[in-house]
């Protein structure tokens, strides 16, 4: 090898310390925020907990249903947030330092297909939450791959756990898997050929689905703007009979807002009720309502159906 090999050898090694630096640092930096910049982000009863991000997010995840599952069960909620922050933190540091490199790297790698599957969606004008998890797990592949270097710990300790699984057609099977992994949820969010986006982030969409008790209904925005809200003047109830019924915002009763403190929606501010993104929200209804006209501000009218709730 001459001296022009070596040097490029070196750079390789410069190369790998650090995006394999940088992508700790992401991770790492998120965990010491939540520890000691904003310790609430933790606290499952303050409004700021990380669960509040859940809740918009959800309405465009693939896992869905899971993560209501998940709000909907505060000790669960706050157990998850705990480990994916510790999660984060021990990949980051791992990563950072080169300390069992290629097991941080896998840590990292899974981190990211979980922000891809919640988040990934997010991020209406540039994309940011689906090119953070694309570029960490694309990332997080090559650190994997390549193992810790010169530059690492590891090295320092002579140690290399699973040195000998990562095989050339190992590395050819995840560089496969990598490419699809941003190429196929970019076209499940966003789509390739016609670009459309799954939340229609642009226009709110509102559905009603069964409440627990008659003669009520759980209004869910599963679509809309992650940022301010659905807020709503007045809901038309159309009955059985054929007769309609207007209630104004002040008027529409509130029987349970969701995924509270985080929600925070179901709200009246200056006669208007406001919903937001993810929320769901139980009203009563009228008795015999088959269907609604929900009137929105800046926002065409949301026409949602109660076909499960008959008259009793």
């Amino acid at each position: 090898m001459d001296s022009t090999d070596d040097r490029f050898a070196d750079v390789k090694q410069l190369a790998l310390r650090a995006s394999a630096i940088s992508m700790g640092f992401v991770f790492a930096s998120a965990a010491w925020r939540r520890f000691v910049n904003a310790p609430a982000k933790l606290d499952i009863d303050s409004a700021k907990n990380v669960a509040n991000k859940l809740v918009e997010a959800a309405p465009g995840s693939p896992v869905e249903g899971l993560v209501h599952f998940v709000l909907a069960r505060p000790q669960l909620a706050e157990f998850a947030t705990y480990a994916m922050t510790i999660g984060e933190a021990l990949a980051g540091l791992g990563l950072i330092f080169g300390f069992l490199t290629r097991l941080s790297a896998i840590g990292a790698a899974l981190l990211n297909i979980a922000l891809m599957l919640i988040f990934g969606w997010q991020g209406y004008e540039c994309l940011d939450e689906w090119t953070m998890a694309a570029l960490g797990f694309a990332i997080s592949i090559s650190v994997m791959l390549y193992g810790p270097g010169l530059y690492a710990l590891d090295n320092v300790f002579g140690i290399d756990p699973l040195g000998t699984v990562f095989t050339k057609r190992v590395g050819v099977a995840l560089t496969i898997v990598s490419v699809l992994f941003t190429a196929g949820f970019y076209n499940y969010y966003f789509g390739i050929a016609h670009l459309e986006r799954r939340t229609a982030v642009e226009a709110y969409r509102i559905v009603a689905e069964p409440a627990p008790q008659a003669d009520a209904a759980i209004l869910y925005v599963n679509a809309g703007a992650s940022t301010n809200g659905a807020y709503v003047r007045s809901i038309t109830f159309t009955l059985e009979t054929g007769e309609t019924v207007t209630q104004s915002a002040g008027e529409v009763e509130i029987l349970k807002s969701y995924f509270e403190p985080w929600a925070r929606s179901g709200v009246l501010t200056d006669g208007v009720l406001r919903l937001r993104l993810g929320s769901k929200t139980e009203i009563r209804v009228p008795k015999g309502a088959r269907s609604a006209t929900i009137d929105l501000i800046d926002n065409a009218d949301q026409e949602v159906s109660f076909a499960a709730h008959g008259a009793e």
